[in-house]
C-alpha cells in the first residue's frame, strides 16, 4: 500500500500543477478576460473532443499520424543507431560523417519538406522521412557519445581476455550506450509527433496535421485545441511506454529512478 500510495503522491503533484492552470483558464474565460472565440476554454475543447472522439474518422487521422511518427523514429533508429556505433569505434567513419551530422543538425527540418513533396509526391513516405530525418541526428549523437562514455577499464580488461572487437561492441559497448540510445529515443520521439504533424500541414491529405490546418483556416479553434489536446495526450502515452521501456532495460544500473527522467 505504501508504494501505491507513494505513486498516487507522484502522479497528484505532476497533475496539481496542470490542473491550477486548467482551472485559472477556465475561470479566465467566464470571466471574459481571454477571448474565446480565439482561445477556447477548456470546457469548450473537451466538448469538442467529445464530439471528434465520436466519428470513426477521427481515429483514422489521430492513427495516421502516430503512425508516421512512430514509423520515422523507428527508421531513424534503424540508421542513427549503427551509424551511431560505426563512429564511436572507427575514427575514419568519425572524420567522415562527423561534418555531415554537424552541418545537418541545424537545419530545419520541415524546409525539406517541399523537396521531399518534389521526389516522393504527398503522403506518408514524404512524412516518414521528414520524421525520419529529424529524429536519426539525436540518435547518432547520444549513441556516440553512450558509446564513448563506457569505463575505458571494462574495454581494456576485455582486451586483455582476448576478446575480439566483435564481442567488445556486444558484450560491453553496446550495454554501456544503452542509456544514451534510449535517451536519444526519447529525444527523437519528442521530434517525430512535431515534424509528422507539422509536414502533414504541408504534404497530407490525412492526419492531425491536416485537420489542425483546416480548423485553423475555417476558425473552428475549439476543434483545433481539441485536436491538439487528443495528439498531446497521444504523445505522452508513448513516451511513458518508452520510459517503461527503458527503465525494464536498465533495471540493473542504480539507481532504479532518474535514469530516464520519468
Amino acid at each position: 500500500m505504501s508504494r501505491l500510495g507513494s505513486l498516487a503522491g507522484r502522479i497528484g503533484s505532476g497533475l496539481a500543477p496542470i490542473a491550477l492552470l486548467l482551472a485559472a483558464w477556465q475561470a479566465l474565460s467566464w470571466a471574459g478576460a481571454i477571448d474565446s472565440t480565439t482561445l477556447p476554454a477548456p470546457a469548450a475543447t473537451l466538448a469538442a473532443l467529445a464530439r471528434l472522439l465520436e466519428g470513426r474518422g477521427f481515429f483514422v487521422d489521430l492513427g495516421i499520424t502516430v503512425l508516421r511518427g512512430l514509423g520515422g523514429l523507428a527508421l531513424g533508429a534503424a540508421v542513427g543507431i549503427p551509424l551511431g556505433l560505426l563512429m564511436a569505434v572507427d575514427r575514419r567513419a568519425e572524420g567522415f560523417f562527423n561534418p555531415l551530422v554537424k552541418a545537418t543538425y541545424s537545419l530545419p527540418k520541415t524546409a525539406l519538406v517541399p523537396l521531399f513533396i518534389l521526389w516522393f509526391g504527398i503522403g506518408s513516405v514524404t512524412n516518414v522521412l521528414a520524421v525520419a530525418l529529424s529524429t536519426v541526428l539525436p540518435i547518432i549523437i547520444y549513441t556516440y557519445h553512450g558509446v564513448q562514455s563506457a569505463p575505458k577499464i571494462l574495454i581494456w580488461s576485455a582486451r586483455a581476455m582476448g576478446t575480439t572487437e566483435r564481442r567488445l561492441l556486444w558484450d560491453v559497448l553496446l550495454p554501456a550506450a544503452q542509456h544514451g540510445i534510449l535517451t536519444g529515443l526519447r529525444i527523437g520521439l519528442g521530434f517525430a509527433f512535431l515534424i509528422a504533424i507539422a509536414a502533414e500541414m504541408i504534404a497530407a491529405q490525412l492526419g492531425i496535421g491536416k485537420l489542425l490546418f483546416m480548423y485553423g483556416e475555417t476558425g473552428a479553434y475549439d476543434f483545433m485545441f481539441a485536436a491538439v489536446t487528443a495528439i498531446v495526450l497521444a504523445a505522452y502515452a508513448a513516451d511513458r511506454a518508452l520510459v517503461a521501456v527503458s527503465d525494464h532495460l536498465l533495471r540493473w544500473q542504480e539507481p532504479a529512478h532518474g535514469r530516464t527522467g520519468s
